[in-house]
């Protein structure tokens, strides 16, 4: 999402910006549920040559493919190409053709997937491929930045392009090549910094080092762990190989700094394409109390509307709606809420101030854990919360605009410190849905008072529940002239105010003045 975010950003401001990523086939992408509430997954039935937004990549007529080295197999990646506009492209990179066997080209048919060895092949694809095919392209960016540490690949082959354009040594070509590159890390949580044993590294490494006449262990050392020189860390490769290293919040730098020291890091908050995010009607300047709450019940009505039709369950709008969407794991506490299901039962089902619960978010199709998570959600929906809860399958870009339009509240559980960043309160906030939240990442940065409220992280459950029952209904369900909650009002337009510090434009201005150096750009 914040990918696609800032590509959208890029195209609207005319800022030459090329984007590279993986395509996927989609496989085990659908998110469905069982009646026991078990999660299952089908496929997508997207196809790119379905579409006409994505073209295959030609030169000369001829679709332009590049050889990519798997340790002692070789593999043919093609790209599709998407104009956003007259200077931002992005290229999505391709195994799916007829010249790759089939094992090769299944390589991509899931995202983060499957064993280890495929999802080096993955970054292979990507960084390798990717770098390739910009060279084919005479694409050469004045700027290369890593967005987190899959892509770090492309260093070997960008090395590589400039030892050979312009003669170099490894050792030049290596240093200005890392001159040039920027990484940005998203997430301390060890699954988003993966690691590799090193003999696997050096395999992938050996065919490169020998086109490049070198020593494979000069490709390796630098991802090597001090302490466990068995062991590949993407990360430790990313910032030994970039000028800089951008964490995605305040919260996120003070933390990144402190688990990898020694580095240049530049903290910038994360932000939102408030065209993509924000409903137009509350783009509206000086907009009265009146207007701004019919906005609302205009919003929280196309909600139900596609919760109904997503589900065939509806409900009554004029509840209270507290919204939880998001990838479902551990880290991110769904099961925060639902502590103490009595409690919580009391509290929905309250016929003079009800209040209606919607769950949404996927958990990875080899997330077992997390699948048991939905699976206790929805037997809580399916009993004890009947009537006053729905869980949402399949949540989806559609699913995120509506919910984070159309809720009241939007509820954030993150385990503190394990949130880098995170930007759906940041949707929410410029809906005027109203942000609980515990503070970490970008939520750690505003004073809540008056615009949403901060949970207690470390008893996050009984927090949810002192301040439904003690301040977040009693403000909803305060009512003055013409049935509006004044009060509630005021902090949604307080919301709507503070969610300008948090866009795509503010982040970007910030890429340019604290991360770009004025003569990379």
């Amino acid at each position: 999402m914040l990918a696609g975010d800032i590509v959208l950003e890029a195209a609207e401001r005319d800022i030459p910006l090329v984007g590279v990523g993986l395509l996927y086939r989609g496989d085990q992408f659908i998110q469905k549920v069982r009646e026991d509430g078990w999660q299952y997954e089908e496929t997508s039935p997207f196809r790119p040559e379905s579409t006409q937004s994505i073209r295959v990549v030609e030169l000369h007529g001829k679709p332009l493919d590049v050889a990519v080295h798997l340790a002692e197999t070789t593999i043919t990646v093609r790209a599709y190409q998407q104009r956003l506009g007259d200077y931002t492209t992005l290229f999505y990179l391709t195994t799916d053709i007829a010249e790759n066997a089939d094992p090769q080209r299944s390589i991509l048919n899931i995202e983060y997937c499957c064993d280890i060895e495929n999802q080096l092949n993955q970054q292979m694809v990507l960084g390798i491929g990717g770098a390739k095919i910009l060279d084919k392209l005479s694409l050469r960016p004045s700027i290369t930045h890593f967005n987190e540490g899959r892509p770090i690949f492309a260093h070997w082959e960008m090395t590589r392009q400039l030892m050979v354009r312009k003669k170099l040594t490894f050792e030049v070509a290596n240093k200005q090549v890392t001159e040039k590159t920027i990484y940005t890390n998203h997430t301390l949580v060890p699954a988003g910094n993966l690691e590799y044993n090193t003999e696997l590294i050096q395999r992938y490494a050996a065919p490169y080092a020998k086109e490049m006449d070198i020593d494979p262990q000069l490709l390796v050392t630098p991802g090597l762990l001090k302490e466990k020189q068995d062991i590949f860390s993407i990360t430790q490769y990313a910032l030994n190989v970039s000028s800089s290293a951008q964490a995605v919040s305040k919260a996120h730098g003070t933390l990144a700094k402190k688990q990898w020291p020694g580095y240049k890091w530049v903290a910038i908050t994360n932000g939102v394409h408030m065209r993509r995010w924000q409903h137009r009607d509350f783009t509206i300047a000086n907009m009265s109390t009146p207007q701004l709450w019919q906005a609302h019940l205009r919003r929280k009505t196309s909600l139900e509307r596609e919760v109904r039709l997503r589900t065939g369950f509806g409900y009554d709008t004029s509840r209270l709606v507290i919204g939880w969407g998001r990838r479902v794991s551990a880290h991110k506490r769904p099961l925060a809420l639902f502590a103490d299901i009595d409690r919580l039962s009391t509290i929905l089902h309250n016929t003079e101030r009800p209040v209606q619960l919607l769950i949404a978010g996927k958990a990875h199709s080899g997330d077992d854990e997390s699948k048991r998570m939905i699976q206790e959600i929805i037997i809580h929906m399916q009993t004890a919360l009947a009537g006053a809860a729905i869980f949402v399958p399949n949540f989806d870009i559609d699913l995120a605009r509506e919910m984070t339009q159309g809720c009241d509240v939007w509820l954030n559980t993150p385990q503190k410190d394990t949130e880098a960043s995170g930007t759906s309160g940041i949707k929410a906030l410029s809906n005027g849905v109203l942000n609980m939240t515990v503070e970490d990442g970008w939520a750690a940065e505003p004073d809540w008072n008056g615009v949403g409220w901060a949970l207690d992280n470390k008893r996050v459950s009984e927090s949810i529940y002192e301040l439904l029952e003690g301040q977040v209904i009693p403000c909803f369900y305060d009512r003055g002239q013409d049935n509006i909650p004044i009060k509630w009002v005021e902090m949604m337009m307080h919301s709507i105010n503070l969610a300008r510090k948090y866009s795509l434009e503010r982040m970007i201005e910030e890429y340019k003045t604290k991360l770009y150096s004025p003569n990379q750009i």
